[in-house]
């Protein structure tokens, strides 16, 4: 999971015990990670697939 700040600096979600890369086996667990966080959007990026959606609380 990537994260865009204000200032366009790209942060990654990573592990808590290693400096890894956080992976999600589906999007909804993604996505659902990001709603714990406290985000109000997501968006998806597959190649030439974009998806967005404002998250429910």
């Amino acid at each position: 999971m990537k994260f865009v700040t204000g200032d366009e600096r790209e942060e990654v979600l990573t592990l808590q015990r290693e400096e890894r890369e956080r992976e999600f086996k589906s999007l909804d667990g993604a996505v659902s990670v990001a709603r714990r966080i406290g985000f109000d959007w997501v968006r998806v990026e597959i190649g030439n697939l974009q998806w967005e959606e404002r998250l429910s609380l």
